[in-house]
């Protein structure tokens, strides 16, 4: 069988708004969808998910409230109904299925799942099915058991570790799955079938032998332990469903820890964004303050080249005023020295009398230096003042340029304030999640309770299944004690109706080996497929020539083998990558059922070199494959490259608000 995607319509589900559509080129080939983190990659692949098996589940596996699947910026506009229509060609064959919760009639506000009613619509070839035949249809299409390689994401990945492990219960889930993609249980029902015969045929022989006096004592201890087994098989069997519901209930308990751990986070987040805010407004405050200051004394700078030439216009006037001043002062002290020495005849400086052949000359020089080093005038005296006042004004004028200051503080400004519309727009992103989550107060009340009941189920999980294994231990004990007692009864029956009850218990133990020892051989032969093939997809990812090859175990798990021939220990997340997507692509290459693989973000872990051999080695994987990968998990046109015409279409997932996110094509 082969399975193709050709085209998907959203309408108001999750992030995307309105009306959304992926056409699917009707070609072999690769389709990536670009997207950021948050922008509903992960949706858009559970939205696939929900369209083929009708439901919505978390990463635990939980399913997830109605109410919280509607777009919410739809929801405030009154749409509370939300579709998706997957359009698939299925071995040449036509396929519509739609989905949709229509909120039922009466109701205004749905806030619950009963406020919901499901419609779902199969056209096969444009002519609508029955339910029925719609079921039938979409498992033969695609199983639910099988989904896992065609529709997963990184952390998926990491799970198929578990197939390297003995005994855990994820593992056997896995190696389940592959077995069923693989056709294993075409051969598996018919085993059961065959031992359920046997089973009839062994009754049908123990009761011909208690009605036989010579086998009767053998036969009714027979019948004792098939009651037994059968008492022990019933207590098996309650046992395993009480282990489902209680590993159900265990990953509810868990995503709701995750859920309260997750709240917790965010409400920190919250405390932390609004300190933030509160502090860079404050800097904000203080910035903007500076720059009044500094605005204020701004046209001192601006004048500054004026006020000097004023300045010194002005100093030179003054030196020269001050300068008569001065020597006047000079002057007027030496005349009055002078005279009191004409006055005297005699010079107290030099303690000399003055004769009086130089009396004359004196009084001479006296007279002529009052004249030169004369004072100054009243108007000068008037002049000087007010040039000494214009001085000190345009001296208080003067300023350094605040241009290199302001331009400093606008820089700041502007980075304090879209980091403060960063901030605030974190802020109302986690304000939004955190209304996604309801009553946050409930939801921390519940924490503690959760932890408890988290902690007595485990407790519970690990005493079912001790129960389980000592009810298998007991089973294999009854078959061995009655395995003795066929051995004795076939011994002494000697009768024909016993003989020929005998031989068909033979036959048909005959039948079930058959089954067996070819169900043992198919697996061996799809474990050497599988090996091989996956060898060869991790050969073309690596690039390292250490690591030649891989072995597969009896679970479907692959070890790295080194040149040397050594089984490697010990693997990186990396490589535990690349195995996985080498293991999915083996599997797709020897399954029965073919179709296409959706994988969302694959390559975080890995390096740039194993990201571009894996995006090389895609169209190898599947005939179709969907990538969902966010900007910068692998470079976008070295994919385009690496593909060439193998890339047939690119989206990308444009977020408008936390509410519309668009699928647009590139």
């Amino acid at each position: 069988m082969m399975l193709q995607f050709t085209g998907l319509v959203i309408e108001n589900f999750g992030p995307f708004k309105g009306t959304q559509t992926v056409d699917f080129v009707d070609a072999d080939g690769v389709t990536i969808i670009w997207g950021n983190n948050g922008r509903g990659k992960t949706t858009l692949l559970n939205i696939i998910r929900y369209a083929l098996f009708g439901k919505y589940q978390n990463r635990r596996g939980v399913d997830v409230d109605l109410p919280s699947l509607a777009n919410l910026e739809g929801k405030k506009d009154g749409k509370y109904d939300f579709k998706v229509v997957l359009k698939m060609l299925n071995d040449g064959i036509h396929y519509e299925l739609t989905r949709q919760y229509v909120v039922r009639k009466g109701i205004i506000n749905p806030q619950r799942n009963d406020d919901y009613e499901e419609h779902v619509f199969l056209k096969k070839e444009g002519a609508i099915l029955s339910p029925d035949q719609r079921e039938h249809e979409l498992n033969l299409i695609m199983p639910s058991e099988v989904s896992r390689f065609f529709l997963f994401d990184g952390e998926l990945l990491q799970e198929y570790e578990e197939l390297l492990m003995e005994g855990t219960q994820t593992g056997a889930t896995i190696k389940e799955s592959i077995e069923q993609i693989l056709g294993v249980p075409v051969l598996t029902n018919g085993a059961i079938d065959t031992n359920s015969a046997l089973e009839e045929y062994r009754k049908e022989k123990n009761k011909i032998a208690q009605s036989n006096a010579q086998t009767q004592k053998i036969a009714s201890q027979m019948s004792v332990l098939e009651a037994e087994k059968q008492e022990q098989a019933v207590e098996l069997e309650r046992l395993k469903g009480e282990l489902t519901i209680e590993l159900d209930t265990k990953a509810k308990l868990e995503d709701e820890a995750q859920q309260s751990e997750h709240v917790s986070s965010l409400l920190k987040s919250l405390d932390d964004l609004d300190a933030t805010i509160e502090e860079k407004k404050a800097s904000r405050e203080a910035i903007l303050t500076s720059i009044v200051v500094a605005t204020g004394e701004a046209w001192k700078g601006l004048v500054s080249s004026r006020v000097e030439l004023m300045l010194t216009a002005i100093e030179s006037q003054l030196k020269d005023l001050e300068d008569r001043e001065s020597a006047h002062k000079v002057a007027s002290h030496f005349m009055k020295e002078m005279k009191a020495a004409a006055e005297k005849h005699h010079c107290h400086l030099c303690d000399q009398d003055i004769p009086d052949e130089k009396l004359e000359e004196l009084i001479k020089r006296i007279t002529d230096a009052s004249s030169e080093y004369g004072g100054l005038s009243d108007d000068e005296i008037k002049a000087l003042q007010e040039l000494r006042v214009r001085k000190s004004t345009l001296q208080s004028m003067k300023a350094d340029s605040k241009k290199e200051i302001l331009e400093l503080l606008e820089a700041q400004l502007s980075t304090l304030e879209v980091e403060i519309d960063d901030a605030e727009r974190q802020r109302k992103t986690v304000r939004e999640e955190l209304e996604r989550h309801g009553d946050v107060e409930e939801l921390s009340k519940g924490a503690k309770e959760n932890v408890k009941q988290l902690a007595n189920c485990l407790k519970k999980i690990d005493n079912l299944r001790d129960g389980i294994q000592l009810e298998k231990d007991k089973i294999k004990e009854v078959e061995s004690a009655l395995a003795t007692l066929e051995d004795k009864l076939n011994k002494v029956s000697t009768d024909s109706e016993t003989q020929i009850a005998k031989r068909k218990v033979e036959l048909c133990e005959a039948i079930n080996r058959i089954f067996e020892e070819g169900i043992a051989s198919y697996r061996d032969k799809l474990k050497d497929d599988v090996e091989r093939d996956a060898t060869e997809l991790f050969v073309q990812i690596s690039n390292d020539p250490d690591y030649t090859s891989l072995k597969i175990n009896d679970n479907y798990g692959l070890y790295m083998v080194h040149s040397s021939g050594e089984i490697v220990p010990l693997r990186s997340a990396g490589f535990e990558h690349v195995v996985a997507l080498s293991l999915i692509g083996a599997l797709h290459k020897n399954a029965p059922l073919r179709g296409p693989i959706i994988m969302d973000s694959p390559f975080g872990r890995l390096d740039p070199t194993h990201k571009s051999n894996i995006t090389k080695v895609l169209p190898k994987m599947s005939e179709q494959i969907v990538l969902l990968a966010y900007t910068h998990e692998i470079d976008e046109q070295t994919a385009r490259d690496t593909l060439g015409p193998e890339l047939k279409r690119e989206y990308r997932l444009q977020r408008y608000t936390s509410f519309n996110t668009q699928i647009e094509l590139q």
